[in-house]
């Protein structure tokens, strides 16, 4: 072989877009991990700093000085609020629906400042204690590194929402020690889609995120301290569809219930952003002053829930977070009260927590919720003598909670055998998983995370590869310009009007400018035919009108004119569906789809 051809190949090679992409994920993982490490790391010193080693068993207990505990959830909730008031909006919440709101409308362009709002923010919510999680954060800030570094190498919109997707997978890969968990939960929820040319980017970034993680902070599954569990008996199946039927209505009760504090605390006026957030903080408080079991991500707690297992005296291992007098030689009740007392409470700090604008994610509370509900069943069955292993519906109940909350079930699987290092109990958990997250989906259409965008007008299928016509507005497509005719004119004037101005339709407005009706060009060669064209627009315009909002789907817009059989729809206010706003064609839903398939293909800065 020619010299000349060995450089032509390797100048290929060199210059592929595929090896571009490639080097430039194991970049987002490398940078995503370390900003992880310090993440995690800076959360933790802020914790020790105010509680010590543990939040339940805190530094403050049994002291004078206890009372304090209410006002640092408050402290943190405050200098969060400032934050977000003055750093960025943004900052506040899970953060997790703000990265999929970018990559599916917002040509994968994630701002810097913003990351880094949330950045402090968050670790100052969650240090301090509010009833937060870690890992929506960290998927904010990975996924803003890999939009930049996509952004700045001036990749296409396609490209930067694949190296997205690479940060969160690491962002999931660091947290956990779980590089499978991570590539699917970017895979499920980040990009909805699987395509080689953007899962060989996703797997090399969490490769490169878990060597990084693990040479910084060891090779070490995030519930390391968990016994051996397996199914004792295939009589415990039922179960585990209880389990599951529990979870999902537990879940979907759990999504409105956040949804509504929030929307009930934004609601209310005249209270500023700082102010709001360390009311939250102090709500929280108020609960860890008893129950300190509520405090920060849970994740202690969350393991001594898992497990719960009989020791060599036929009493149960309990760990450090629950009350040192538990007795369980008279019964579970107590342990059992307990455990659904911090569970209810545990709920109510995080919807307070994210309702009152903290900034911080749900995905460790909803393990901290699951594993709780599912140790509450585990132990009755124990108490009963069905079952020997409570801590297994426990380890069970933590990912189907998950995998409810989020609709990304395949990945609540597998997390939870990368976080546990236990297979033994896969055939349960997966059963548990998809029933749970059947029932939540049949109560609740949209999950944690496709709910806070459904509530501003976006709309994300993740069921349908992030189908773009269930994803834009009408209100990006329709005509706000519309030529109008009242009632009571001729049939002659209204064809005049539309063969001037090549319209096939016209909404009819009554004398008070409200929407009578609509005459197509149809109705009046129909009136032609008839040889009554002297008669008035009145006599022949559709007033059984088919009609919709600015705020619904392409989609929606184009099964209401296939309904029928129509070309034009016309577009009225929620508020008052006698008020024309615009109107929407066939024609228009094609060009809106088409502007934003080919935007696709853009550099992601050009946006």
């Amino acid at each position: 072989m020619k010299d000349s051809e060995v450089k032509k190949r390797l100048d290929k090679v060199i210059n592929s877009p595929m090896l571009q992409i490639n080097i430039l994920a194991a970049l987002t993982g490398a940078f995503a991990a370390v900003v992880t490490w310090i993440f995690i790391n800076l959360t933790n010193m802020i914790k020790e700093f105010f509680y010590g080693n543990s939040f339940v068993n805190h530094s403050l207990r049994s002291t004078d000085n206890e009372w304090l505990i209410i006002f640092i959830p408050a402290l943190g909730g405050l200098i969060a609020g400032l934050i977000i008031e003055y750093g960025s909006k943004d900052a506040k919440g899970a953060g997790v629906p703000i990265v999929m709101e970018a990559v599916a409308f917002k040509q994968a362009r994630l701002s810097a400042k913003k990351a880094v709002a949330k950045f402090f923010a968050s670790a100052a919510s969650i240090g301090t204690g509010m009833s937060l999680g870690r890992v929506g954060p960290m998927i904010v800030i990975s996924s803003t590194i890999g939009s930049e570094i996509g952004q700045r190498t001036g990749k296409t919109v396609e490209e930067t929402r694949t190296i997205i997707g690479c940060g969160a997978a690491s962002a999931i890969t660091a947290a956990f020690n779980a590089p499978l968990g991570g590539v699917l939960f970017a895979i499920e929820l980040i990009l909805a889609e699987l395509k080689t040319r953007s899962f060989i980017p996703i797997v090399i970034a969490a490769v490169i995120a878990t060597a990084v993680t693990r040479s910084l902070a060891g090779d070490v599954a995030a519930f390391d301290k968990i016994p051996h569990y397996t199914l004792g008996s295939p009589i415990e199946y039922p179960f585990y569809i209880i389990l599951g039927l529990v979870i999902g209505l537990a879940a979907s009760i759990f999504i409105k219930l956040m949804n509504f504090v929030e929307d009930n605390i934004e609601n209310i006026k005249g209270i500023p952003v700082p102010l709001r957030t360390c009311l939250g903080g102090l709500c929280v408080g108020l609960i860890a002053l008893s129950f300190p079991h509520v405090l920060g991500n849970g994740f202690d707690v969350t393991s001594d829930l898992i497990s719960l297992d009989p020791d060599n005296s036929d009493g149960l291992i309990i760990g450090e977070s629950f009350p040192v007098d538990t007795d369980i030689s008279s019964g579970i009740a107590s342990l059992l009260l307990f455990i659904l007392s911090i569970m209810a409470l545990k709920i109510i700090a995080t919807s307070i927590s994210i309702g009152s604008g903290g900034s911080g994610g749900i995905f460790t509370p909803s393990l901290f919720i699951g594993a709780a509900i599912g140790a509450g069943l585990g132990l009755v069955l124990y108490d009963f003598g069905i079952v020997s292993h409570p801590g297994a519906f426990a380890l069970v109940g933590m990912a189907a909670f998950v995998a409810s909350m989020t609709r990304a079930t395949l990945t609540a699987i597998v997390l939870l055998f990368e976080m546990t290092a236990t297979y033994e109990i896969i055939l349960p958990l997966m059963l548990s998983c998809v029933v749970a997250d059947a029932v939540c989906y049949v109560i609740s259409e949209h999950s944690f995370y496709t709910s806070k965008l459904a509530r501003r007008g976006f709309h994300i299928d993740l069921g349908a590869g992030q189908d773009l016509m269930r994803m834009i507005e009408v209100k990006e497509a329709m005509s706000e310009e519309v030529l109008t005719i009242k009632p009571d004119r001729p049939l002659e004037v209204a064809l005049q009007m539309i063969e001037d101005t090549g319209h096939m339709s016209l909404p009819v407005l009554n004398e008070n400018g409200e929407l009578y009706g609509i005459i197509t060009w149809s109705d009046i060669h129909e009136a032609a035919v008839k040889h009554e064209r002297h008669l008035t627009v009145k006599d022949y315009c559709v007033t059984d009108l088919i009609t919709i909002t600015q705020r619904e789907t392409l989609a929606q817009a184009l099964d209401s004119l296939s309904y029928k059989e129509i070309s034009h729809l016309p577009v009225v206010s929620k508020a008052d569906n006698k008020k024309l706003i615009g109107i929407i064609t066939k024609g228009d839903i094609i060009k809106a789809y088409n502007r934003h398939r080919l935007g696709s293909q853009k550099t992601s800065w050009q946006g």
